[in-house]
């Protein structure tokens, strides 16, 4: 599997993906993602705004398809991780395999190629935030290696049970860019 950055013609795509993924996560009695939370636009908006930054990613077969997206970056929810997390840390946001491609271990190629991202910019951690009702969810992270650190009570989003992982083969020598994360504070992801 190869890994390119997603251009803004991949926007369409990866919107697409958002509903279906909605679609089957609903289906399976997930109220994730409701239609109380964010909009096409204001999804595509964020998208946008993290293709801009360089920061999504498209997982692409040896066919050369789009199997899946992943945005890996230093922008967390306000209020959600410590500094200390962040300082130490790459989160992942957005991950999605379309409902044709799942199955097929995309998600955990798509998190060793985050982890490739994080130790190369000597960060020791992958964090995420997840649906606080999507215990499925949670059991397919915690599968991927991720484990639970702690569930931020009365937070302005739903999505706030937080995991972590280290990062395989981290090399505290390895020193990368030290930029500081800018929290997000918004309804929805």
């Amino acid at each position: 599997m190869k890994f390119r950055r997603a251009t803004a013609e991949d926007m369409d795509l990866i919107t697409d993906w958002r509903w279906e993924v909605t679609d089957w996560i609903h289906e399976k009695g997930s109220d994730q993602w409701g239609d109380a939370g964010l909009t096409r636009d204001e999804f595509q908006r964020r998208i946008q705004r993290s293709i801009d930054a360089g920061e999504t990613w498209l997982a692409i077969a040896d066919n050369g398809e789009p199997v899946g997206t992943i945005a890996v970056d230093l922008v967390p929810d306000e209020g959600l991780w410590t500094d200390d997390e962040l300082d130490r840390s790459y989160i992942i946001h957005r991950m999605m395999v379309p409902r044709g491609h799942a199955g097929k271990g995309i998600g955990g190629e798509m998190v060793k190629f985050a982890e490739n991202l994080a130790r190369s910019h000597g960060r020791e951690n992958l964090i995420l935030d997840v649906w606080n009702t999507n215990h499925g969810l949670h059991r397919y992270y915690e599968s991927l290696g991720f484990e639970m650190v702690r569930t931020v009570p009365n937070h302005w989003t739903p999505s706030a049970t937080l995991f972590e992982k280290r990062v395989s083969n981290f090399d505290p020598a390895v020193v990368g860019p030290k930029i500081k994360a800018t929290p997000f504070k918004d309804v929805g992801r």
